[in-house]
């Protein structure tokens, strides 16, 4: 039985996905899919599953229509509101811990290499405008994907030019951020987390993270601090922990071989610290999971 633990959970996960998304606005190809009128009540119930933060299988980009909705990516944590507009990437770690009965989103997920790419995970305000703009394009895309036969030469351009519509409200958020006293510290959090995200395994040394962002440990930690609240070890530890609770929730992997797979000094180490932040042994967090 322990074999099939993350299986399971995921084919739970996609099952009980099928089963809301009946009778709602859906469409997938193998390289990306379109989810319309993502609600709290889908939202929600998968969550009852995932009581942990979800690591993305693909890249998202997702249109908050209406509502409120807090969560973390990646260690940094939102309460946003719509209008807005986010890009989630593959491999970050999602935890949505709360919606407004109110919310509804459109999501895009997509696996292919595109104009994002090069851009920056994050999350950004846009104007009622700026979100007519970006449901009709995203309309017009679902409207192209129920076509037969399927117009491969309408639905990629339309794809990209969605993905464009992002860059461009990306880089306008980001020069009203500039004009703020806090925008530069709060770019160095945003990219230390991002850097973090990618490395957190195998870099663990503050000095890692200042030459890659060509700033002195000290003005790391000071900006780190300033935009977040805490010096840069709490999030590297905050990283493992995260990871460790996504493995130990949905691997059979033992304590000892996550504490290995996650370059820890060992077991004990890893235990310790694991304890200290979250209250529980890894063992008694494992059983406290699955009840």
């Amino acid at each position: 039985m322990q074999d099939t633990i993350h299986q399971l959970a995921i084919g739970e996960v996609k099952q009980r996905l099928e089963s809301l998304t009946q009778g709602r606005p859906y469409f997938a190809r193998e390289e990306y899919s379109i989810h319309m009128d993502v609600d709290r009540s889908v939202l929600l119930d998968i969550l009852r599953l995932l009581r942990v933060p979800a690591r993305l299988s693909e890249n998202r980009v997702v249109l908050v229509m209406r509502g409120k909705a807090d969560f973390t990516l990646d260690m940094l944590h939102f309460e946003v509101k719509a209008p807005c507009l986010a890009l989630l990437k593959d491999k970050s770690l999602l935890h949505i811990r709360n919606v407004s009965t109110d919310f509804l989103c459109h999501v895009i997920a997509y696996g292919e290499r595109s104009v994002l790419d090069a851009e920056k995970q994050t999350v950004i305000s846009i104007s009622d405008e700026e979100q007519k703009d970006v449901e009709q394009t995203i309309r017009l895309l679902w409207r192209f994907c129920g076509k037969a036969p399927f117009p491969y030469s309408v639905v990629g351009p339309l794809l990209e030019s969605l993905f464009e519509q992002y860059a461009l409200l990306v880089k306008r958020s980001a020069r009203i951020e500039e004009k703020s006293p806090r925008g530069r510290k709060e770019e160095i959090f945003r990219d230390f987390l991002s850097l973090l995200s990618a490395h957190f395994q195998e870099q663990r040394e503050l000095r890692f993270y200042a030459d890659t962002l060509c700033i002195s440990v000290h003005y790391l930690c000071e900006a780190v601090y300033a935009a977040g609240g805490h010096y840069p070890k709490h999030y590297i530890h905050q990283s493992l922990i995260s990871e460790a609770k996504y493995l130990l929730a949905y691997t059979p992997r033992s304590a000892a071989a996550i504490s290995e797979e996650l370059g820890l000094p060992n077991p004990a180490w890893f235990s310790r610290l694991f304890k200290r932040e979250t209250g529980l042994t890894p063992g008694e967090f494992r059983k406290q999971f699955r009840r």
